[in-house]
């Protein structure tokens, strides 16, 4: 009876080992590592924003528009419906519909003009005091 529990101990292990061996021998199916899409279009769009000259363009425009704008704007790109920018104006008592809609117009403009997708402008007034 010993050298039967013994004989099927072995069998049992053999099969457990056979069956572990098998599993791990196998060759992997390797997925292709997929990004993010919108981390891919955040990546081409920041290029794109540097190979125009996007910020520069922006700028410029909101100063012969009579607008004060750090040198500087803020992006917050996740996706082609959802970028928004974000301006930092100077020298502006308060911010009216009539302005807010001149300057989303001068964004939109340079935009299009530049092959992008339109923005959500964000402006900030900035006290120079």
């Amino acid at each position: 009876m010993r050298g039967f529990i013994k004989s099927l101990f072995i069998l049992f292990s053999l099969i457990v080992i056979t069956a572990a061996l098998i599993k791990y021998n196998q060759p992997s199916i390797e997925r292709p590592i997929q990004k993010n899409p919108d981390l891919n279009y955040a990546d081409e769009i920041g290029g794109k924003l540097q190979s125009t000259g996007f910020t520069q363009k922006i700028i410029v425009a909101l100063r012969a528009a009579g607008y004060y704008p750090d040198s500087t704007l803020g992006y917050l790109i996740e996706s082609p419906n959802n970028q928004v920018i974000t301006i930092s104006l100077h020298n502006l008592d308060k911010l009216d519909k009539s302005t807010e809609s001149e300057i989303q117009n001068i964004v939109n403009s340079i935009a299009e003009t530049n092959d992008l997708q339109l923005f959500i402008v964000n402006i900030r007034l900035i006290d120079r005091h």
